[in-house]
């Protein structure tokens, strides 16, 4: 094997607070220590090519034909490849950084340090397109879309008055990440302090509606509410809340499921970013009457952001929540290995997805990450060679490959209906957004039964509830049993921060209740203190905790014969089923959550 095939197969991305792997190249990417022999132009690198061919990438004919067009620019080459094969991004910027010798970083899984990347001036930043990331043994690693640029780094290791090591991302994404990590709560209040809100409203009680679209366009206004979306997208924010009181307007952000106080400014500003919102969204700018709702984009220079906008009137004025729905691109859906699935529940769902046809379904309240488990799925299963259609409300992912259809109540739109055309359409695997009636139900059934793969979600506290909601609404049972294969249900439970968690035994009450007696055994439990990395929450970002309900023969009986939900859920355990208390308590014991957090969210005896 050769030396550059060895860098190939060691590289990686690094992701969280993975900063001593990046150290551990940082000989090969520091330029205070590059050996001549491998500094490469990346306008002129040909080792980019050559490597696309030994790993199987492109043919010898395609890298000279990309070569041809793109005037042997290989970072031209990487950008012209990435947007033909968006589903190959990270592998095709991994081996550009191994062509350059340089670590390629995933910025969008990256957690920087907020105080190191002011270290470097917001505007030679911008114009070396380059972010400082994180400290690490006195360095700084810094991302850089031309890493090789020696006098580059000299200077910026002379700015900020420490050495750098440089690893790779693309220019577009570095862009990205300085925008939204310029967005804090500190820049967002300066900004709603230098509008001149008594100029911009006047003296009227009632604005004109000219007066309304002026507001809404005015370049401080657009400043402040395009700041406050990235500071959503910067703190991994679900839902932001702008809430009008007698005298302030308050905006929350809803992280990791909880709603924290971001900012509390004057009332005077509600008028103008409600109407800048309005505007973004779609919606009436006039009507303040009624609820409204809409679908904003938030354009960046690699990707979209889509957030879902609503308003309702209220007594001091209107309220605003956004829903954050995510990147519209494949990249941010999450593969099937990335979703927390224990060993045994991953092996279940493959061997359920393998399944030519039959309903499966994922149930749970709403924010606990349905959507993406499908979609993770379709991931998993979209092939060229098969027919996928989904009927959504809204498409909150797009996936290349897969014919996505938007619900339209006032064209009459709806779930049943696209589901009844979609069998004229020749599918493979149907997703259906959700099932509320029985027309959707019957239909998804039949569709099952007569060889296709049907995925759904549906609003139930347990898997085993989704069974019995079909008869509830009007399913015949004999129709329900042959029909669903499985069912996942799933929940989310905040993450302890791994920079601040400790353990320690957990009580011999605690245990007897848990575990039964199992004599003087000492089992820890884990728990964190609350550091700068997590805001002093103790919490970090969420992970899913499932349980999966697999048909059998045996349980197909006694749900065509109308059986209780007792009854079946004994004979599913006395054939392994285990409730989603026990897999979040495995969790637990690993240390991912806390006990307090998965009682909140799921009672020990459901």
């Amino acid at each position: 094997m050769s030396h550059d095939q060895q860098r190939g197969d060691t590289s990686r991305v690094y992701q969280r607070g993975d900063t001593s792997r990046v150290q551990q190249r940082s000989d090969t990417s520091r330029f205070e220590h590059r050996n001549d022999t491998v500094r490469i132009s990346p306008a002129r690198n040909p080792r980019f090519l050559s490597l696309l061919v030994e790993r199987g990438v492109l043919t010898t004919v395609q890298a000279a034909e990309c070569a041809r067009i793109q005037r042997n620019d290989g970072l031209l080459c990487l950008e012209s490849l990435i947007k033909q094969r968006p589903e190959a991004h990270d592998e095709l910027c991994r081996i550009y950084g191994d062509s350059l010798g340089i670590a390629w970083i995933d910025l969008g899984r990256t957690l920087f340090q907020p105080e190191i990347v002011r270290l470097l001036p917001a505007e030679f930043a911008k114009r070396h397109r380059m972010i400082c990331i994180f400290s690490f043994g006195g360095e700084i690693t810094a991302a850089c879309a031309d890493p090789m640029n020696r006098l580059v780094l000299e200077e910026a290791a002379h700015l900020i008055g420490h050495p750098i090591s440089a690893v790779f991302a693309r220019a577009s994404e570095i862009a990205d990440a300085l925008a939204v990590e310029g967005a804090d709560p500190t820049t967002l209040a300066n900004l709603g302090g230098q509008l001149d809100l008594d100029q911009m409203l006047g003296d009227e009680d009632e604005i004109t509606p000219e007066g309304l679209r002026r507001l809404a366009g005015n370049e401080g206004v657009v400043q402040f509410t395009r700041n406050l979306l990235l500071l959503a997208v910067r703190e991994r924010a679900s839902d932001i809340h702008i809430e009008p009181g007698q005298s302030q307007m308050r905006i929350r952000l809803r992280i990791d499921g909880a709603l924290q106080e971001r900012l509390v400014l004057s009332l005077k500003l509600l008028q103008p970013v409600v109407s800048c919102l309005k505007v973004m969204a779609g919606c009436d700018i006039i009507e303040k009457r009624r609820p409204q709702d809409g679908r904003i984009t938030l354009a960046l220079a690699s990707r979209s952001i889509d957030l879902r906008f609503s308003c309702v009137p209220g007594l001091c004025g209107e309220k605003l929540v956004l829903r954050v729905l995510g990147n519209s691109t494949e990249r941010s859906i999450p593969d099937l290995g990335e979703l927390g699935l224990s060993a045994r529940h991953n092996s279940e769902l493959r061997r359920l997805l393998a399944t030519p046809n039959g309903v499966f379904f994922v149930t749970g309240p709403t924010g606990s990450g349905k959507t993406t488990t499908l979609f993770s799925c379709l991931k998993h299963l979209n092939r060229p060679d098969i027919n996928v259609m989904t009927i959504e409300d809204p498409v909150e992912y797009r996936l290349p490959g897969v014919n996505q259809i938007q619900v339209n109540h006032e064209i009459d739109l709806t779930f049943a209906t696209a589901l009844r055309a979609f069998l004229r359409q020749d599918p493979n695997i149907i997703l259906v957004g959700e099932v509320r009636d029985m027309e959707t139900a019957k239909i998804a059934s039949q569709a099952a039964l007569t060889g296709h793969l049907v995925m759904s979600t549906m609003h139930t506290n347990n898997a085993l509830q989704a069974v019995t909601r079909l008869v509830e609404i009007g399913v015949e049972p004999f129709l329900v049993a042959p029909s669903i294969i499985g069912v996942m249900a799933q929940r989310l439970v905040r993450r302890l921060c791994p920079a601040c968690r400790y353990s320690e035994p957990l009580e011999p009450h605690q245990i007897e209740r848990l575990f039964g007696d199992i004599g003087d055994r000492e089992i820890l439990q884990w728990h964190a203190k609350g550091c700068e990395a997590c805001r002093g929450s103790g919490f970090s970002g969420r992970v899913a905790i499932h349980e999966i309900f697999v048909l059998n023969d045996p349980v197909r009986s006694l749900i065509a014969r109308n059986a209780s939900i007792l009854d079946i859920l004994q004979l599913a355990k006395d054939h392994g089923f285990r409730p989603m208390f026990h897999d979040g308590l495995k969790k637990v014991l690993r240390g991912l959550t806390t006990l307090e957090e998965l009682e909140r969210v799921i009672a020990a005896s459901a």
